[in-house]
């Protein structure tokens, strides 16, 4: 299994600049209290284990997370169904600023420094495992926005690229996303590749949607997993306090041993690489390390040492201990004489 360790200049405000961000989690909250107020939801447990017993909860936004006894996996119960979820998506007033004011603001950053190296990289695995020669199929499962589509259009010119059950209403796409790339069918087969850009943490079955995707997968094809883990540094530190935590957009976060659990447990699958690059964990950590009063010793180590030196060693630590927040997988579809 590689892992990956990996530098990036990228920083929290040039993606999420602070007024845009204030004002989408303002438009989250209401769209909550708009959309989800007298809805069925129901009652969830540990999206790998099942099991109801939890370490502790808290809320955010109204909503109750939880986090599960045995491999710390978070979760949120009650919880809606994937209807709901999608209605949600398409309906709500946040969405649509991001899409439309906040993504539009930060597109040029976020493709440079977020899409085109998440794309290289998985152009560097189809190199090794997957022949060019042929055209590609390629799903996007549980997308909530189009700019990884629209970068596809130039990376991979002949790849066959599908958008799989889209969490976005198309109309505010302006027509850049046409009704041939959408396919809303649960069951597509024969796919080379599948993206799941933190779809997992979108889904409300992390289970179902990986079952899926491997159904959905040739003998030998990949799926490339994007996701924030509940075991990671600043989930780890900040617990609830950190600014990951929006329901709806963070239905289930597993913990890296519930990742384990979970591929375990679908079958099938190898895991070709995990790696955690925790290019966000120490700057979201020391931004609040002061105000929380919370463990002297990283406010000394981030904050007092003034020594980048030390800074990065203790990033490259994280990543090479698979414990940072931000996690990327590739895995590959087994043949079916060792599928099990």
């Amino acid at each position: 299994m590689e892992r990956a360790i990996i530098h990036s200049n990228l920083t929290k405000n040039e993606i999420q600049p602070k007024s845009l961000v204030d004002e989408y989690n303002r438009l989250f909250q209401e769209d909550i209290q708009r959309l989800l107020q007298g809805a069925t939801l129901h009652q969830a447990n540990c999206p790998v284990t099942g099991e109801k017993k939890t370490q502790y909860s808290f809320q955010k936004m109204g909503m109750q997370y939880h986090v599960s006894h045995t491999f710390g996996n978070i979760f949120l119960s009650p919880c809606p169904s994937i209807d709901l979820v999608k209605n949600f998506y398409r309906e709500s007033n946040a969405r649509k600023f991001w899409l439309t004011e906040l993504n539009a603001k930060t597109a040029e950053i976020r493709l440079e420094k977020i899409i085109l190296p998440q794309f290289e990289w998985v152009k560097g695995f189809l190199s090794q495992y997957i022949s060019e020669n042929n055209q590609i199929r390629m799903g996007e499962f549980l997308p909530n926005h189009w700019s990884y589509l629209l970068a596809s259009n130039d990376l991979f010119p002949h790849a066959d690229y599908k958008l799989i059950e889209i969490l976005f209403d198309i109309n505010v796409s302006n027509s850049l996303v046409t009704e041939e790339e959408i396919c809303d069918e649960t069951k597509i087969e024969s796919l080379d590749v599948a993206l799941l850009f933190e779809s997992l943490e979108r889904s409300v079955s992390p289970l179902d949607l990986l079952k899926q995707v491997k159904n959905s997968l040739k003998p030998g094809g990949l799926c490339f997993i994007t996701c924030l883990l509940a075991s990671g540094f600043e989930v780890k530190i900040l617990g609830e306090e950190s600014d990951i935590f929006i329901p709806l957009e963070r239905i289930n976060l597993l913990s890296f041993e519930g990742m384990n659990a979970l591929i375990k447990k679908v079958g099938g699958l190898e895991i070709l690489e995990f790696s955690t690059p925790a290019i966000l964990d120490i700057p979201n950590v020391k931004s609040k390390l002061k105000q929380l009063k919370k463990i002297p010793f990283f406010d000394y180590i981030f904050n007092k040492r003034q020594n980048q030196d030390l800074v990065e060693s203790f990033q490259d630590f994280l990543q090479m201990n698979r414990l940072g927040t931000f996690g990327r997988l590739v895995l590959r579809k087994k043949s079916t004489s060792n599928s099990n």
